[in-house]
Formats: structure tokens, C-alpha cells, sequence
């Protein structure tokens, strides 16, 4: 910890420096200063966790120097020496923040108590801000992505894994359907569930997703009435419209990442049947029941007719059908529509790899595909949104001339929520848009006026600059949660965006 001593007496203030020093290895007096307005220049230029100050001093005496150490360096504590046992004096130091006052002739032990409180606040609070800061780390990640480490998870998912610890418990996973929700509202839900005790929440921005575990009832059922009286109510009041997935129960556990992961899949499964039934709100988890086959072999074979043909509306009324189908039929599973998903995008595949050996080139065979897991079903809210994805795709792969701004739409919407992770354009073209890389970034170029890599850039630059204006992780931390893992080229990049560092901007 270092410590400014402030003292215009030159004798008294060598004796304290001693006295101070002698206190412990970790204590260190780094600046001394014979008035006020000494103190507060060595502070803008060097900086201090501690002032020991003589409340009587020419210039600025100590009270000053409290108060403006109040308004301009908070995080710096203040401990005020004076000769006089003056209750007013008192009194108003502890109004401008003032650590202790001490009364004159200092007593060692008087000291050495003083110095070590300030030294444990500083402690405290600086565990507090690293857990906060991994929290806020945390939720610029993907919850998926945390399970998948133990240690960072234990970390971020704190409250989570007590919670798994402790009790039989559930897992929910939460969206809004009808706005963003705002880091004030963000910040009132989770503040509201940790109150109750019962649960334990988080939230995270890439899916704009809450968490919570809520504790089982007593004969292990899930707390249905809790739920719709705390959280739903709690969303309602903001405004907000939710949709709620629901895990199985889940006994208490010490294995937090791995009971975690299967019981946040069982709630993103759940979650889904929202594309179907969107007038509910919670969405319990059911095991794959009641697949019915909805779209025939014959339609398969109808669909890469046409699609190989290039007849892009004859292969959109086909999966229209599909959809038609699913709307408003509550004898339809999230599993029958997944399955024929699954039909036609294996379709679109296929012809794809046609296209390939036709251009003679290599088709990439590991090429992942939307819809090769349950869970990709996460992505859409409505089934409105999901059918306007593959109508894209069936555009896209029949090759006809018309608008594309489509494909593009879809992409700038990935970007906006990928963008921390390493992303190519051909990546994208090969396994999730299925088109020629150049063609794609010749759209991309064509519908944005930007190349694809300066548009990633300057998102990411954008990001960034949100982080420093409204976090206080370390530049270090910013570049790595907007994806950068060089900090010298993203100090670089972000140089050549602003015209300043990135450390002079978050001052600025």
C-alpha cells in the first residue's frame, strides 16, 4: 500500500514516515509533502491509497485536503493527525470521508490500528471489484462456453454453484421476446433474486440470456408459483415479454460443470417449443416424445429437384408447407420440426456438394451445418424469424438473380453477437451460408459499402470503446473480451480508429 505523509513540521514528519514504515513490508511511503496543495499535485502525477495528513498546514490545511481528496481521488483514504481534540474538527472530517483522526502525541498502536484498517478495507474491496470484474467478464462470454472450464466457471458462476451445492434444484433459462432489456433492469432482476434467496441468477449478453437455479419444492416439483410471482411479475413490471425454458430436476451436485451444462441444454430444448407455442411463457423440458414425420422423402426429392434447377419459389412453397403445418398445431413437437429441419438442410447439403464437384472443388465435408445440434433451434425467437433463415438459404443455394440483402441482414446480426470470437468470411461462406467466399464478400461489400474484415474491425474498435467508457477492466481485458489476444496491435487498432490510446480515451 502506498502512503503519502503530510506534515509542514519537518522533524514531526520524518518521525511518522519512520513510525509508518516500520509497520509492515507491505506499507510504503512513497511521497511526503509540507502542505495541501503538495499532496494533491503528487497524487495527479503519482498517485497514493493512503493520505496521513497535519490538519494544520499553510496553503491547504488537512480538512481541505480531505475534502478535495473526496471529490477528485475517491479511491484514496484519508487519515487526519491534529494536535487539537476538537469536536468540530472531528466531526467534519467525517464528513468529507476521513479514514480516523488521530489526536497528538500519536500512540503507536494508535497508528499501526489506523494504517492496517485502511490497509484490510483496501484489501476487501479490491476482491470485491476482481470478483466483479469476472462476473462482468463472465457475462460478455457465452454460458456454454464458461461450463467448458472449471476454474472460470467457479469463478463467474459463484452463486450458481453454491446454489447446486446446497439443494435439489432447477435450471431456467430466461429471453425477452418483445426489447432489449437495459443494464438498469438487468441489474434490478438479479438484485431482486439474490434478496430472496431462493435462487440465483446471472445474465449474459451474447444471448441475451438470464440464468437462474431456483430451488426445488420440498417432494422435488418445480416452484411454478414462485417463479410467476417473483420473476414474471418482476419482468411484467419492467415491460418486459419472457419466455422461460425449464430443466428436469436435478439433485444437489458437486459436479457444477458438468450437471450444469446437461441442465442447461434440458432448458434450451424446453425453451424452443416458444417457436411453436408463443403465447406461453414457461416452457417445461420434455424427453424426445411424439416425433412425427412432417415432411415426406417424396418432398425431399421434389425439393432438390427444383433447388438443383434453380426454381427457388417452386422450393420455397415446399417448405412453406412445412411451416403451415406447425402453426398454431399443438400436435406438433419442437422434435418433429427439428427432424425435418434436419431433412432439408441435409438437402441444401447435398446440393451444395453437387455445385463443388461441378465448379471442381473440394467440398468441405466437415463443414458444420445449422441444425446439427437441438440447441441451434436457440437462435430464433419466433418462427417467423426461423422461416425467414431457411427461406434465405433456399435463395442462396438455388443461385437465382434477386435480392440478397437477406443473407446479409442474417450475417450483420451474427457479427453483432460473434463478434468476440476469431470469425472468417470463409468460414462463414462454407458452413453457414453456403456460397462462394468471394461471392459473399462481394455482397457483403456491395450491401454495406465496407469490406468485411474493416467492418469486423471497426465493431469490435466500437465495442471496445462502450468497455473503456463503462467497465474499469484492464485495457488487457478489453482487448481480449472484444477478440483481440495481441493487447500491442489492439492498442494499434484502436489508436488509428480514435486518434488516441485506448487509455487516454477512457480519460478522456
Amino acid at each position: 500500500m502506498r502512503v503519502i505523509v503530510a506534515d509542514d513540521e519537518f522533524f514531526a514528519r520524518k518521525a511518522l514516515v519512520k513510525r509508518i514504515g516500520e509497520l509492515s513490508e507491505e506499507i510504503e511511503v512513497c511521497e511526503e509533502a509540507e502542505n495541501g496543495r503538495q499532496v494533491m499535485e503528487l497524487l495527479k502525477s503519482h498517485g497514493a491509497d493512503l493520505v496521513v495528513t497535519d490538519i494544520r498546514m499553510p496553503d491547504m490545511d488537512g480538512l481541505e485536503v480531505a475534502k478535495q481528496v473526496k471529490e477528485q481521488f475517491p479511491e484514496t483514504s484519508v487519515i487526519i493527525e491534529s494536535g487539537y481534540a476538537d469536536f468540530d474538527y472531528a466531526t467534519t472530517a467525517i464528513r468529507y470521508g476521513v479514514k480516523d483522526y488521530l489526536t497528538k502525541p500519536v500512540k503507536k498502536e494508535e497508528l499501526e490500528r489506523a494504517v492496517q484498517r485502511v490497509k484490510e478495507e483496501k484489501k476487501t474491496l479490491n476482491q470485491k471489484l476482481e470478483k466483479q470484474l469476472a462476473v462482468y467478464k463472465g457475462q460478455l462470454m457465452d454460458f456454454s462456453r464458461i461450463l467448458e472450464n472449471e476454474t472460470a466457471a467457479r469463478e463467474i458462476l459463484g452463486d450458481l454453484f453454491e446454489k447446486m451445492k446446497a439443494e435439489a434444484w432447477y435450471l431456467l433459462t430466461a429471453q425477452s421476446c418483445n426489447k432489449v432489456v437495459g443494464k438498469e433492469e438487468i441489474s434490478q432482476i438479479l438484485e431482486i433474486f439474490r434478496k430472496e434467496g431462493e435462487t440465483g441468477g446471472a445474465y449474459f449478453y451474447p444471448k441475451n440470456e438470464f440464468i437462474f437455479v431456483v430451488k426445488a419444492g420440498e417432494n422435488g416439483d418445480f416452484p411454478e408459483g414462485f417463479v410467476k410471482k417473483k420473476l414474471i411479475a418482476c419482468w411484467n413490471q419492467a415491460g418486459v415479454a419472457l419466455h422461460m425454458g425449464v430443466s428436469q430436476y436435478h439433485e444437489k451436485t458437486e459436479a457444477f460443470t458438468k450437471e450444469g451444462a446437461g441442465a442447461y441444454r434440458e432448458a434450451v430444448y424446453a425453451i424452443n417449443q416458444r417457436l411453436l407455442q408463443p403465447e406461453q411463457q414457461i416452457y417445461r423440458y420434455e424427453a424426445e416424445v411424439n416425433v412425427n414425420q412432417l415432411f415426406s422423402q417424396a418432398e425431399e426429392r421434389e425439393l432438390e429437384k427444383y433447388l438443383t434447377e434453380n426454381k427457388e419459389q417452386e422450393a420455397i412453397k415446399i417448405v412453406e408447407r412445412l411451416f403451415r403445418q406447425c402453426e398454431n398445431n399443438p400436435e406438433v413437437s419442437i422434435y418433429s420440426l427439428f427432424t425435418s429441419l434436419i431433412q432439408i438442410m441435409n438437402v441444401i447439403n447435398r446440393v451444395y456438394t453437387m455445385r463443388k464437384e461441378q465448379e471442381n472443388t473440394e467440398a468441405d465435408k466437415s463443414s458444420y451445418l445449422l441444425f446439427n445440434f437441438k440447441a441451434d433451434l436457440y437462435a430464433f425467437h419466433s418462427l417467423e424469424e426461423l422461416k425467414k433463415y431457411i427461406f434465405g438459404l433456399l435463395s442462396d443455394v438455388s443461385e437465382e438473380e434477386g435480392q440478397k440483402s437477406s443473407i446479409i441482414e442474417d450475417l450483420l446480426k451474427y457479427l453483432e453477437w460473434n463478434y468476440q470470437y476469431d470469425i472468417s468470411v470463409n468460414e462463414l461462406a462454407a458452413h453457414k451460408y453456403f456460397v462462394n467466399p468471394s461471392y459473399l464478400s462481394r455482397l457483403f461489400k456491395s450491401e454495406t459499402g465496407k469490406t468485411f474484415s474493416k467492418y469486423l474491425t471497426e465493431l469490435r474498435i466500437q465495442k471496445a470503446a462502450e468497455l473503456l467508457k463503462e467497465s474499469s477492466l484492464k485495457i488487457g481485458d478489453v482487448a481480449l473480451c472484444v477478440g483481440y489476444n495481441d493487447v500491442s496491435y489492439f492498442i494499434q487498432t484502436f489508436k488509428k480508429r480514435y486518434c488516441m490510446t485506448p487509455e487516454q480515451y477512457r480519460n478522456g
